[in-house]
């Protein structure tokens, strides 16, 4: 409910919402309208689905250029202008044009404008990522908002776990994860996410779609997990604002006390870098 909010107790939402691939106009319209419904249920962060505002199966480098817009497009704007409206935020996908260059982009979006950029880092060889260029950004990847620190990563990024560890060291209360799940995927979302969650103690936003493009479907199976790997919504396979609320100090919590003095888990404290080297060596290409 709005105003329902404590200190660190918020609610956020994950939209899983249809996309039409040869309209951004329409696919902003539908944003703003899900920021809106989730204005009505005091929802703080709402998280969509990759590449939401563009679409994602494209066939080609000339298309995937032609389908990517700025992050000063004005249609951006109109999605700030309706985080201002509605005091939330929200996570949105699309295929970004900077510099001559495009890359798969999750902005993070406030009343006061972009406050996050993501750059995709992990690239499968599907659809616009065999096409665009990744993200090389070492910039932190976190972001502070009233409510909490957002972190993201975006779909293929779920495969590699140092992408949610290095999220989870950056202090995020929640990872924030645009997804274009597609049939086949359903390993990821009955076991995978439930596991970055819990080996990271962080709330875990995950946004899918529950739609096709270019005849391949999305299997939907958006989810809001807790630390503790429990899932709090998942969506299964309707379209729509599904909403939970959770606690943020959950996140900030990386020492599991079973029985004090006796049985502890320092699980981020109890870390070791100094003996995953071979986790930071140059990659070899044949494996």
């Amino acid at each position: 409910m709005p105003g329902a909010d404590t200190e660190t107790g918020i609610r956020i939402g994950v939209a899983q919402v249809g996309v039409d691939r040869t309209d951004v106009a329409a696919n902003v319209d539908r944003v703003v309208d899900t920021l809106r419904e989730g204005a009505a249920t005091g929802q703080r962060l709402v998280v969509f689905p990759e590449c939401v505002l563009t679409g994602y199966l494209l066939g080609s480098r000339a298309e995937t250029h032609a389908a990517a817009i700025s992050a000063g497009d004005p249609r951006i704007g109109r999605i700030v202008d309706a985080c201002r409206e509605y005091s939330t935020h929200a996570v949105v996908g699309l295929l970004e044009e900077a510099d001559g260059r495009v890359h798969n982009t999750a902005l993070v979006l406030g009343p006061t404008g972009i406050i996050g950029r993501y750059r995709k880092q992990h690239l499968p060889y599907l659809g616009a990522d065999r096409f665009v260029d990744p993200g090389t950004d070492a910039a932190p990847r976190v972001v502070d908002t009233p409510f909490g620190r957002v972190g993201v990563m975006i779909c293929f990024d779920l495969r590699f776990p140092e992408s949610a560890r290095e999220l989870g060291l950056q202090g995020a209360d929640v990872i924030a994860m645009p997804t274009n799940w597609p049939e086949g995927a359903d390993i990821l979302a009955d076991h995978m996410v439930r596991v970055r969650a819990l080996e990271n103690l962080v709330h875990l936003a995950v946004a899918d779609r529950a739609d096709s493009e270019s005849g391949t479907r999305f299997i939907g199976r958006s989810q809001i997990i807790a630390p503790s790997g429990t899932v709090l919504v998942d969506a299964g396979e309707k379209e729509g604002l599904f909403g939970a609320a959770i606690d943020v100090r959950e996140s900030r919590t990386k020492r599991l006390i079973i029985k004090p003095g006796e049985f502890e888990l320092p699980v981020f404290s109890g870390r070791r870098p100094e003996m995953y080297g071979e986790i930071t060596r140059p990659v070899n290409p044949d494996r």
